[in-house]
């Protein structure tokens, strides 16, 4: 294997994408449409992996990365997610297979903000299994990274939402920043019903927050019935938008709304959706 540690930094999605254009060129009578050829990528991605290329020195791209070392996977990750780049898949595959790193990924995404590579190591995180309730739960409170960071952090609390529902309970409780409780009642609303708290905590933040129709999904999904009369006053002065969304709550909660319950005629929304002009 080459040992000039440059290669690690190849750009490997452009050399498939020449590899790809050279194959459909030799191979594009076998194809009706570029469309059909899309369909046969991974396929062409498997072929070009596992084949031998020049800029590797005669390596297969899935063999080059399946021969470094465990212990510089984590710096060559760093170093792939630098300015514009992106790491390969193949090195994503090759990090996922080793359970030994989860340590050092866990700790990487502690010490980052930057989107691209704490959206990776999260992913891999994942991969491997996923981190601990404390780690997820401490990267929630971070006031320094994006919210597409914290919904992939959501996303896996909320598949542990009973393991979590009383620190969060507690946390919801203490705070009064509306933000945060909409992250801590997204997970809560995926624990069984009946718990007073958590119905506290909806109906608190249906007064407070303006996102109207989206605590209403929250008390949909949780589905304590007793969150009804919380909404069906809303139904009277909401816009078109909303009335829908809560209409929707409403009934997952088991009651029942008229659909000829409000005129919403001058509504644009309505408008659009029924085909009419305003």
């Amino acid at each position: 294997m080459n040992s000039d540690k440059e290669l690690y930094y190849l750009d490997f999605d452009k050399l498939f994408e020449n590899y790809a254009d050279k194959y459909y060129a030799e191979h594009e009578d076998e194809y009706d449409s570029p469309d059909d050829f899309a369909r046969d990528l991974d396929l062409v991605y498997s072929t070009w992996a596992t084949s031998p290329q020049e800029a590797l020195g005669g390596i297969a791209p899935a063999a080059f990365f399946d021969n470094i070392p465990a212990d510089e996977l984590i710096d060559i990750l760093k170093g792939s997610c630098a300015g514009d780049g992106n790491p390969s898949s193949l090195l994503f595959d090759r990090i996922a297979e080793e359970p030994s790193l989860m340590g050092e990924l866990c700790s990487l995404a502690r010490g980052t903000a930057d989107e691209k590579l704490l959206t990776v190591t999260l992913s891999l995180i994942a991969e491997l299994g996923g981190g601990t309730n404390e780690f997820y739960l401490d990267m929630l409170e971070r006031t320094d990274v994006d919210s597409c960071v914290k919904d992939m952090c959501i996303e896996t609390l909320c598949s542990r939402a009973e393991d979590v529902k009383g620190i969060l309970i507690e946390r919801a409780e203490k705070t009064d920043d509306v933000g945060m409780i909409e992250l801590y009642a997204e997970v809560l609303s995926y624990c069984p019903l009946g718990d007073d708290k958590i119905l506290k905590i909806l109906v608190t933040l249906l007064n407070l927050d303006p996102n109207t129709a989206y605590i209403a999904g929250l008390m949909g999904r949780y589905g304590d019935d007793r969150a009804a009369q919380y909404l069906y006053p809303l139904l009277d002065s909401c816009d078109y938008a909303t009335f829908i969304e809560v209409r929707n709550a409403i009934e997952e909660l088991g009651g029942n709304v008229d659909d000829n319950y409000r005129d919403f005629s001058d509504d644009p929304l309505y408008a659009l959706l029924k085909g009419k002009k305003k």
